[in-house]
């Protein structure tokens, strides 16, 4: 039997307890932990904050889900310096806000979700940081602030899955490429998926009432108007 896929990002997963984590603390240490991340889940509502600074873009793989391009090259997020400080001024997905917490299903066939945390994660110290329990081993405001983001998020995501499929069953997501000059060469990036013009443009009216309906219009385009920053990235890369 092979053993469970973990999410992008987590190394492990264990549910949190305030027996086995009486003691655990969590702090701020920057976002270097995502500097091997060239790309980013991303869920639909933040599509125009996050389209703003970084592209766009749906997985190749269903459920081709959205992701936000930070770099063009494997393991280099362009938006993480040497020194593990996310870009000033620029969009922080929510998934690397989550981390390291994440909502697990308890069971398969159970709607019951528990809160767990990668162990393993830079965040977790024995005494630097906020607490996660108090004295009494009880949630500190700490643990629930992040089990309400992290239930946010999950909801999110949920929304982005049901985007997703809606964008595929309408034949609205094609494999794409983009190709620009630099440095006297054509470039081109491809190995993504994104909303094909020409078939969004065909939808009939009752289509096209269905994607305003649900609130998609806008984050479709946004999602378009964002892969113009697909040459910026190859500027940051130098």
């Amino acid at each position: 039997m092979n053993a469970p896929t973990l999410p992008v990002l987590y190394s492990a997963l264990e549910p949190l307890d305030s027996d086995r984590h009486a003691g655990l603390h969590l702090r701020d240490v920057g976002h270097g932990f995502a500097a091997h991340l060239s790309s980013i889940p991303l869920a639909v509502e933040e599509f125009a904050l996050a389209g703003r600074h970084m592209p766009v873009v749906f997985a190749a793989q269903a459920p081709h889900m959205p992701v936000a391009l930070t770099g063009l090259a494997p393991d280099r997020n362009l938006f993480v310096d040497e020194k593990g400080a996310w870009r000033r001024g620029t969009y922080v997905p929510a998934y690397l806000r989550r981390y390291p917490f994440l909502l697990v299903r308890a069971a398969a066939d159970s709607d019951q979700l528990v809160l767990c945390i990668d162990p393993q994660a830079p965040q977790f110290a024995a005494s630097a940081g906020e607490p996660i329990f108090d004295a009494d081993r009880k949630p500190a405001p700490l643990a629930t602030k992040a089990l309400d983001f992290t239930r946010s998020v999950e909801a999110a995501f949920r929304k982005t899955q049901e985007f997703a499929e809606g964008l595929s069953l309408m034949g609205l997501l094609q494999p794409a490429a983009t190709q620009f000059e630099w440095e006297g060469k054509p470039f081109r990036v491809d190995g993504f998926h994104a909303v094909d013009r020409e078939r969004l443009a065909k939808l009939t009216g009752e289509q096209l009432v269905t994607l305003r309906d649900k609130g998609w219009l806008d984050a479709i385009y946004a999602h378009m108007l964002s892969l113009g920053g697909i040459p910026e990235l190859k500027q940051m890369q130098g």
